[in-house]
């Protein structure tokens, strides 16, 4: 056997051992990511005090909608191998003018303006599921607040606050395909710092119409409770359908 029958000999079964590795190595290495603006039919439930003042957030979407004044969300999702980093944005601001106080049996009409712009950047690994094309993205992360709400009784009383809470969160978002085209992709996520809890809870499903066109349906709660100074608060959860239609890379 010459030498060059003896390298292919050798070199053969090696590179059937490499060629695998090689194409794993790749196969981590590989960048991919989404970005979906959404519309969040968003309704607000819970309490407030502000400056020592009662007020209660009541408003289912129809009310929302009334009284929007502005909002917008949009979602991304960025994976380097099984490196993942994660991000949403949301901005609502509302206008309620049917606020108001009594005195005595004189009704004093009053509004209340309601502004929360919510973001979230979270990072970390995706792990295997149970079965063949299950993940588990596990990441951690911060989760921001800016609320303004500002009260105003005609006669009586203006209040008015604005604040930032910073909270650091654990977010689990599973990957389970129900089809070609189909998956469960939900998003929980919990935790603390400037308030006392926050949790989130977003079942959705995800239609991949092309291979880079997605659209996203589900139903989102976040919840907050806050206990502020000067006797302020807010314990309210936003709540509501989520529809969206994004790109994926």
């Amino acid at each position: 056997m010459d030498l060059r029958t003896l390298t292919t000999a050798t070199a053969a079964p090696l590179l059937l051992v490499l060629l695998p590795i090689t194409a794993g190595a790749q196969i981590e290495r590989r960048v991919s990511g989404e970005l979906v603006p959404y519309f969040w039919a968003v309704g607000v439930d819970g309490d407030a005090e502000i400056r020592g003042r009662d007020v209660d957030i009541d408003y289912d979407f129809e009310d929302t909608w009334d009284h929007l004044e502005f909002g917008g969300s949009i979602l991304g999702v960025f994976r380097h191998g099984r490196w993942v980093g994660w991000g949403q944005l949301d901005y609502i601001d509302l206008k309620n003018d049917d606020i108001g106080a009594r005195l005595g049996v004189v009704r004093i009409p009053g509004e209340l303006n309601t502004t929360a712009l919510i973001w979230t950047l979270a990072g970390g690994y995706q792990i295997g599921g149970f079965r063949h094309g299950q993940t588990f993205d596990v990441m951690l992360g911060v989760r921001g607040l800016h609320l303004e709400l500002d009260l105003d009784v005609a006669g009586l009383a203006n209040a008015s606050k604005d604040e930032d809470f910073h909270d650091v969160v654990l977010v689990v978002r599973p990957d389970l395909p129900l089809s070609a085209r189909w998956r469960f992709n939900p998003t929980a996520s919990i935790g603390a710092g400037d308030s006392e809890l926050t949790w989130e809870l977003w079942p959705q499903f995800e239609f991949e119409i092309t291979d880079t066109w997605v659209t996203r349906v589900g139903y989102r709660t976040l919840h907050y409770d806050i206990d502020g100074d000067n006797g302020n608060s807010f314990d309210a959860a936003f709540n509501g359908f989520t529809i969206g239609l994004g790109g994926k890379f």
